[in-house]
């Protein structure tokens, strides 16, 4: 073997290397930090007044979707702690590749992980969003903050 049969070698090794640890990362489970998560099925398919916000996803997470969830829930933490603590505001997470929660699929049109904000008064939905542009700000926390609190305090405070 000569030398630039070698460098072939050993720099097809460092991508193959590269491809498979990238593959690892994004398809390994990692946890989704859902403390107090609520599901459809302890609250049943009718939710308190005031507006839910859903994470839905499915069976399997990438990183990526359970960034999504994660970044939701610390968006409504941090900056909905009054509207939380006051009843009007609430947090779910829904697996929709579970027998019981896959109505949720047609329900809001649902084709892969994703937030929906709905609004419930008197036993009834009243309104409800899907918010398909988490996927577009996942990367940019700031962004994605920005875009899920700009659609809450929308559907909070109508005017």
């Amino acid at each position: 073997m000569n030398a630039r049969s070698i460098t072939r070698l050993v720099l097809l090794a460092v991508v193959a290397l590269a491809v498979g640890t990238w593959a690892m990362k994004e398809f390994t489970p990692a946890k989704a930090i859902t403390p107090g998560a609520e599901t459809a099925a302890t609250l049943g398919l009718i939710r308190p007044d005031g507006l839910t916000v859903i994470n839905f996803h499915g069976e399997k997470r990438c990183r990526t979707c359970i960034a999504i969830g994660n970044l939701a829930r610390k968006t409504i933490d941090e900056d909905f702690p009054e509207a939380l603590k006051a009843g009007k505001l609430h947090w779910e997470v829904v697996n929709y590749d579970q027998p019981a929660e896959a109505h949720f699929v047609k329900d809001y049109q649902l084709v892969s992980s994703t937030v929906v904000l709905t609004t419930w008064q008197g036993g009834k939905e009243i309104k409800w969003n899907r918010l398909d542009a988490v996927w577009d700000h996942v990367g940019d926390e700031p962004a994605f903050r920005d875009y899920l609190g700009q659609n809450i305090r929308t559907l909070l405070n109508p005017r």
